[in-house]
């Protein structure tokens, strides 16, 4: 694990800045209605990744880790058990054709021009590089984690580690842009520099702490975190 060369609370301008990937850098919606043709409505696809979150969280908390897709296939069902296989294997399909955010090219792009890019994602290592291809996003990614390198899903504190590990860099050098105030909570209790991109306008939990920035765009909180000062 890199050395903290500062004590937390003490945010300085990342070298590096990861994405995390489903609801920040890609949309959900593009499922909706494959959830409508397998039985449930358009609000069903926010309900299973709720569910999906909540599952994983439990097994990170009790310390045992599965992979992403039998999760998600588990989930699933929980959602919708009167849906057919055939009808709920469309849509963990689906996951790797999500729409990219219109926001995330530009923030990565944003990234480049002052550090390294790297991606944090709960996905399987398959649906995070198909829908990293698919987005255009690829490119600038010079770092992927995913649950299988560490055994663990985020909010635990390894994937956050990993990715400063990797890439050589302390981790209060290391930033994590979300939508997730979960994800903030993970990333700052692993020592990462965090930004909270906050499209709906929504208040963040007072018992997470709060994110070092915030902002309504992808690239307004890349901005944010760059215009950290030393201190």
């Amino acid at each position: 694990m890199p050395p903290r060369s500062k004590e937390l609370g003490q945010p300085i301008p990342p070298e590096v800045i990861a994405f995390d990937l489903l609801g920040t850098l890609f949309s959900l919606a593009s499922l909706e209605p494959l959830f409508v043709a397998a039985g449930g409505d358009a609000a069903s696809a926010q309900r299973w990744f709720s569910q999906l979150q909540a599952n994983g969280f439990a097994l990170t908390a009790a310390r045992e880790y599965k992979p992403f897709r039998d999760v998600a296939k588990a989930s699933l069902i929980q959602v919708l058990p009167k849906a057919k296989a055939a009808a709920r294997d469309r849509v963990l399909a689906g996951l790797s054709k999500l729409d990219v955010h219109v926001d995330a090219g530009p923030a990565m792009g944003r990234v480049v021009m002052n550090g390294r890019v790297a991606v944090i994602s709960n996905a399987s290592a398959d649906v995070t590089r198909k829908l990293l291809a698919r987005g255009g996003l690829d490119t600038f990614a010079e770092t992927v984690v995913t649950p299988e390198k560490v055994d663990q899903w985020k909010p635990g504190l390894d994937p956050y580690a990993f990715a400063a590990a990797v890439q050589e860099t302390p981790l209060e050098k290391v930033a994590l842009v979300t939508v997730h105030p979960w994800d903030v909570l993970g990333a700052r209790n692993a020592g990462l520099v965090t930004g909270w991109c906050n499209r709906q306008g929504d208040t963040f939990p007072a018992p997470f702490g709060k994110p070092t920035v915030t902002g309504k765009t992808l690239v307004d909180v890349v901005e944010a975190l760059f215009a950290l000062r030393e201190p």
